[in-house]
């Protein structure tokens, strides 16, 4: 991958802190050993670009938020990404690729997970020969990213599809770059809230030569709120947690904000819908309607 191409990622590394949590150092080792050789693998690919390693565990006990291992990582393959977009721009909300590694609740034992390319079809409504042609490079990223992780360690969701809904979209009357901005500054101005990083999508695709329309994601997150909701559902640190806000300008020029529903997210993962959850989904949608809201 270029230099150039690289400097359009926004790497964020979070401190490890394993002395503020409340697990004892064994409980990780599994996990980490998993994270350890998938990143490896991330970091010598010539396609592939880490984005965030996201240690949920580990963040949530600094806020005394108590959950078993769980830990994403977020990574880039732009060439792939760009096909995806053209496809339906709303599916960039997918992206950056991702896996968890987490420690199963029921068996104690270190588990990887993601979204096989089954899910991004049903929900998109991805057809004929360039969705079919997709598939298989859809699933060469990931096995080149988890490379050496043996098929015990792998899970998979009971449904790997999801219906064409739970995602929330709200249309905004400012420009890209002022709706950019102000949901930015809703994000900054939340105080238990962390940054783990961005994409330009657009930008990465024009270094490659690929013309789309503005897209960017905006990765963050509340450690407290979210340990909390994971903590009986490790497996949404997958797709609800960090959030993902994908700004995007559509074919009729305007721009929105979407994000994911997290009540559906949970539906489709057969989690409990707990309270920690429904408090999460409630104030997204309420403090990002009124960022957007006309001034």
């Amino acid at each position: 991958m270029t230099r150039r191409l690289l400097a359009l990622i926004t790497l964020v590394t979070l401190p490890s802190c394993t002395e503020q949590s409340a697990l004892p150092e064994s409980r990780f080792q599994p996990t980490d050993a998993l994270v350890t050789q998938i990143t490896a693998n991330i970091e010598t690919s010539a396609s592939l670009a880490l984005v965030a390693d996201i240690d949920h565990a580990r963040l949530g006990a600094e806020v005394a938020s108590v959950m078993g291992p769980a830990r994403a990582l977020i990574f880039s393959d732009p060439a792939l990404e760009s096909r995806v977009i053209a496809l339906n721009a709303l599916a960039a909300l997918e992206l950056p690729l991702r896996v968890l590694a987490y420690e199963n609740p029921e068996t104690g034992d270190a588990r990887v997970i993601y979204n096989r390319y089954e899910y991004l079809a049903s929900r998109y409504q991805f057809t004929g020969p360039e969705a079919r042609a997709l598939a298989d490079d859809y699933a060469a990223s990931f096995e080149g990213a988890l490379d050496g992780i043996g098929q015990a360690h792998l899970a998979d969701f009971d449904d790997n599809t999801m219906q064409p809904d739970g995602i929330i979209t709200i249309e905004s009357p400012y420009d890209f770059e002022q709706t950019l901005a102000r949901v930015s500054a809703a994000i900054d101005a939340q105080d238990d809230t962390l940054h783990f990083g961005k994409v330009d999508f657009q930008a990465n695709a024009a270094a490659l030569g690929i013309t789309l329309p503005p897209s960017h994601m905006i990765l963050f997150g509340a450690p407290g709120p979210g340990g909390k909701a994971m903590a009986s559902a490790p497996t949404l640190g997958l797709d609800g947690f960090c959030q993902k806000f994908l700004i995007w300008q559509a074919e009729d020029g305007k721009v929105r904000l979407s994000f994911n529903d997290l009540i559906a997210l949970a539906r489709r993962q057969g989690a409990d819908i707990a309270l920690p959850l429904r408090v999460i989904d409630f104030r997204l949608k309420s403090v990002f309607e009124e960022a957007l809201s006309p001034d």
